[in-house]
């Protein structure tokens, strides 16, 4: 679930690190790293887990850097970076470079039964002529489970800790003698007919939010209320494709933009998309199916491609298929322990009719209700 979401805040991030072209060095060369995770409130500080160690150590090959790494003991005293610093350098003065990777890791809230953690990172990248780049950063992650606590954090937030450092080294390492040389070229791989490029950037856009294209269907709206529709659409969409494609996005997602309820629940909104009512049917307050249509055509024009959000797991609140179907929901309530897997997979998320996908005629209908956009497409 956090993947998703929250990587892209991290890559956006990227853009306040100065870029460069990917550096290799020459021959291999050793780098000095320390590892460095603070206690939030008590205790004593700790060495990082072996999912982040290899993840930066794989950054590192690509650059012909090989990890020299400095026993905890050497950094933990000092409290503040630039007292590990010295501590790093004076462990072995003659290293080339060094690296020294901090972390600090906070619960943050419990949010939809998920739990969301904060990994504040400092990394700081040195040669040994006293050049030095350093970035820090906060990374929000969201872990499943109660038990899952500050290694778990860092584990979900690994390859984009490691991301940045990549950035980080690069514009270090163009600053070596001698010049980076490039990396060597990958053997040619042969794409499978008929298979698609994976996208380079996505950009998710939640429809009601986005831009309003066409007012007509603007049906009791209130841009004042949060909670309320705010009369975006997919006109609104296909009017700002010329700005999407200037960011350099490739492929727009699309929150659901299929039949659903609209009226708001127990003061929540249904502005999202997610309570889905009719997988059939676009929302006529964002469109219609030819608008559909001429979004995914405009994009496919410009080299883009379309996602489609389809929300298969359950259906909107009071959704008329939970009577007409009864048969294909688990009607066991909603969920009460979110530690326990059965509750998670059988029960309703916060009262919404949880489908019971394991059976035949339910996993048929849900596959033929995707395939039918995917149709719609092809024809």
């Amino acid at each position: 679930m956090s993947a998703r979401v929250f990587a892209a805040v991290a890559l956006l991030c990227l853009s306040c690190i100065p870029k460069v072209p990917r550096q290799r060095l020459d021959a291999a060369t050793p780098i000095l790293v320390g590892y460095v995770v603070d206690p939030t409130y008590s205790g004593d500080a700790t060495t990082a887990p072996d999912s982040l160690k290899e993840a930066i150590a794989k950054e590192l090959e690509g650059r012909n850097l090989s990890v020299v790494e400095v026993p905890l003991e050497v950094l933990k005293d000092g409290r503040i970076t630039d007292t590990r610093k010295v501590a790093l350098k004076n462990h072995q003065p003659d290293s080339p470079y060094f690296l020294l990777v901090e972390l600090r890791v906070h619960f943050f809230s419990q949010l939809d039964g998920r739990y969301r953690w904060e990994v504040a990172s400092t990394l700081t990248a040195m040669k040994n002529d006293g050049v030095e780049t350093r970035d820090a950063f906060e990374l929000p992650v969201i872990l499943q489970y109660d038990h899952e606590k500050q290694s778990a954090a860092i584990n979900a937030a690994s390859t984009d800790i490691a991301t940045r450092l990549g950035v980080l080294l690069d514009g270090l390492l163009s600053t070596s003698a001698p010049k980076a040389a490039p990396p060597p070229a990958s053997p040619a791989k042969t794409q499978p007919t008929g298979a698609r490029e994976a996208p380079k950037s996505i950009y998710f856009v939640m429809v009601d939010r986005f831009a309003n294209g066409d007012r007509s269907n603007d049906v009791e709206i209130d841009p004042k209320d949060p909670h309320a529709f705010h009369g975006g659409d997919l006109k609104g969409v296909l009017s700002k494709l010329d700005w999407l494609q200037s960011l350099g996005v490739d492929t727009v997602w699309l929150s659901p933009v299929f039949g659903m309820r609209t009226e708001k629940w127990h003061g929540y909104g249904a502005f999202h998309g997610y309570w889905t009512w009719d997988l059939s049917t676009v929302e006529p307050r964002f469109g219609d199916e030819a608008q559909l249509a001429k979004l995914s055509d405009e994009l496919h024009k410009r080299g883009m491609k379309l996602v489609l959000d389809i929300v298969l797991n359950h259906v909107g609140p009071d959704a008329p298929l939970v009577s007409q179907r009864s048969e294909w929901f688990h009607h066991h309530g909603g969920v009460t322990d979110w530690n326990d897997p059965v509750q998670l997979t059988t029960y309703d998320v916060h009262g919404l009719p949880d489908f019971a996908t394991e059976r035949d005629d339910v996993a048929k209908f849900l596959t033929d209700s995707s395939r039918r956009w995917l149709r719609a497409r092809s024809s």
